[in-house]
């Protein structure tokens, strides 16, 4: 699960540098409202340490998860407003 975090972080780094300064806007814009969506329909749920989380040195399988699945979604908003392709030979198929 670590390299496909990895993996999909490098794609998301590829992303933002090719993305305009409004296109990132969009994704953090749609990334909020998944969010508040989530809040509402379930509820508030206490979030870990986030920056604590980006800058550690070693990870348990739950933060590892955690990683994955945002940036997983980092890439797929990032995508959706910038046109990109999902695809990428670096990620493994599951």
């Amino acid at each position: 699960m670590f390299e496909e975090f990895r993996a999909y972080w490098r794609l998301s780094e590829e992303l933002i540098a090719n993305a305009t300064k409004e296109e990132v806007a969009e994704a953090a814009r749609i990334l909020a409202m998944q969010a508040a969506h989530f809040a509402r329909k379930y509820g508030e749920l206490q979030l870990p340490d986030l920056a604590m989380l980006l800058s550690a040195t070693t990870l348990g399988g739950d933060s590892v998860g955690l990683l994955r699945d945002g940036t997983e979604a980092l890439v797929g908003v990032l995508a959706i407003v910038t046109g990109g392709e999902l695809v990428d030979a670096d990620l493994p198929m599951q």
